[in-house]
């Protein structure tokens, strides 16, 4: 109580962590479901959402020669940032998920483990995201690079939720890259979002999808001074849970290398990625906005 009036924000934070809990116990089933009558009611309610997302669906169906990008696909694609949510709040919620998940190419983990240059794990915005570093996690500590909230409230629940004891978060600022790279120098593994729009300044225009789109430089950045390998980790949806997998990127990064084409070779193969699950990448997201002033 402040001047005789109420200070809602603890009360907020409770009743956001009340409701997570509530949802959390959900079957993943019901959890679904309930995400995708959410989605639905959101594509009619928000035309800002549709524009975007139609534009960004349309610019990468032109350049789609497998016809993996199908109406069917688009249905169902138009639900996944709401289902990403809910299954969200669960992954946060629950001590352990793994009875939820398959692991592919776990192994390959295993053998990079205490390399002494270090791994760089890049999960762009396709499937869970959020799972992801945590599967990860349980082969080898993680320390992942994340866009702050602009609510510290807010920021700290986020952390309270995703941070664990082997898996950590550090902001995307001049503190944040630094203790990444201190990571790597140690023979750590650190976590990436390829496909974010960088601050003005840390990134090139590179096409993407055919149209250019505003490129992070940190991973080509990070893998030069380093020398550490870089390995593309995603979790996939599938009826019962999520479908854990991870490959070995083979691209070089000798000096020789323009950076200009590593950044062209890493935006192909977020492309690949998208083509192989577009129903479980945010489409909604302005991959080809302006960047901020940092």
């Amino acid at each position: 109580m402040k001047n005789g009036c109420l200070n809602l924000k603890p009360l907020t934070i409770a009743f956001i962590k009340i409701t997570f809990k509530c949802f959390g116990l959900l079957p993943l089933p019901i959890l679904r479901f309930c995400g995708k009558c959410l989605g639905y009611f959101f594509w009619g309610l928000s035309p800002k959402y549709r524009f975007q997302f139609n534009k960004n669906w349309d610019q990468a169906k032109k350049f789609d020669k497998n016809r993996k990008m199908v109406n069917s696909k688009k249905f169902k694609a138009v639900v996944h940032p709401t289902v990403f949510f809910l299954e969200s709040i669960k992954i946060w919620t629950q001590v352990n998920c793994n009875n939820f998940v398959i692991r592919e190419n776990e192994g390959l983990l295993r053998k990079l483990k205490g390399k002494p240059q270090g791994l760089i794990c890049l999960s762009p915005h396709v499937g869970s995201f959020e799972l992801a570093p945590r599967v990860f996690s349980e082969v080898m500590p993680m320390t992942v690079l994340y866009h702050p909230p602009k609510l510290p409230e807010l920021n700290q629940l986020l952390l309270e939720y995703r941070k664990k004891p082997d898996l950590d978060f550090v902001a995307t600022n001049y503190s944040g890259v630094k203790l990444l790279l201190k990571v790597l120098k140690n023979g750590g593994s650190v976590g990436v979002l390829p496909d974010q729009v960088p601050p003005r300044g840390a990134g090139k225009w590179t096409p993407f999808f055919g149209k250019m789109a505003y490129t992070s430089t940190l991973v080509v950045k990070l893998a030069k001074i380093t020398s550490a390998q870089i390995v593309w980790i995603t979790c996939i949806r599938y009826k019962k849970g999520w479908k854990f997998s991870a490959e070995l990127w083979d691209q070089s990064f000798s000096k020789e290398i323009d950076e200009n084409e590593i950044l062209i070779n890493l935006n192909k193969k977020m492309e690949s990625l998208i083509y192989k699950n577009p129903e479980e990448y945010l489409w909604g997201y302005d991959r080809f906005k302006k960047p901020k002033v940092n």
